[in-house]
């Protein structure tokens, strides 16, 4: 049984969740050092914050996220992210520019995280930080979106400008990720049911087909655990919501 499959065999039975963490705990410690930029042992806080991470990894993970190593590599950095973050009562993040969706601009490795947050909170340091953390929503993203035949550079062209655009699109993401079985259906084979979209939502079918990625890609992000690409699509639950 390979990691994914023990993942996913641990959600639901305490025992094997007990021995899957354990003989993963040089992995866990290893994730958490990454992010850290220390090392880290089991008498570090961190390791707390790590192992507790690492548990809601399991809970949350599902085949359609890809692998389970990268997966919980990313939600224990998070975790430890809001930890440093909480200690220090960072300030409310800086918006980080729109150059880091098309993955322009610097291309160093992530952040070092506890010189960031041992530093002044500068907005500089929460800038790094958050810059970071939006590096590696991206380039998760990016490689689910590859599996659909698309990246995020092919949306650059292909993303709803006008509001009222924005609002069709809005009602079919919200479509999809109200109904299981559609999202299933999506996300399995990044297709878009467009005639039942259509005669649910009135949505045109012509819209549907032209922005069929854009839509693809926000059904990943919205339902996954992407919180910084999230915030792009805020838009999306508003209008789903009104």
């Amino acid at each position: 049984m390979n990691m994914n499959e023990r993942a996913m065999s641990a959600r639901t039975n305490v025992e094997k969740r007990e021995i899957f963490i354990r003989d993963n705990e040089q992995t866990i410690l290893k994730f958490a050092s990454a992010a850290c930029g220390k090392y880290i042992t089991r008498s570090d806080d961190e390791w707390s914050v790590a192992l507790l991470a690492f548990n809601k990894a399991i809970d949350t993970y599902s085949a359609d996220k890809g692998d389970f190593a990268p997966y919980s590599k990313v939600v224990i950095k998070r975790a430890l992210i809001d930890h440093y973050r909480s200690e220090k009562k960072f300030a409310a993040e800086i918006p980080v520019s729109h150059e880091a969706l098309s993955g322009a601009g610097d291309s160093e490795e992530n952040a070092d995280v506890l010189k960031a947050v041992s530093r002044d909170s500068t907005q500089a340091s929460r800038q790094a930080d958050r810059s970071s953390s939006l590096k590696d929503e991206i380039l998760e993203v990016n490689e689910r979106l590859k599996k659909y035949g698309f990246s995020f550079r092919d949306l650059k062209d292909n993303s709803p400008k006008a509001e009222k655009t924005k609002r069709e699109c809005a009602g079919a993401i919200t479509y999809i990720l109200d109904n299981k079985d559609v999202l299933d259906a999506v996300i399995a084979d990044g297709r878009i049911p467009i005639k039942e979209i259509t005669g649910a939502t009135g949505v045109n079918k012509k819209l549907l087909d032209r922005y069929r990625r854009y839509i693809i890609m926000a059904v990943v992000i919205l339902n996954g655990e992407y919180p910084l690409l999230a915030d792009y699509l805020q838009y999306v639950r508003k209008e789903g919501s009104g």
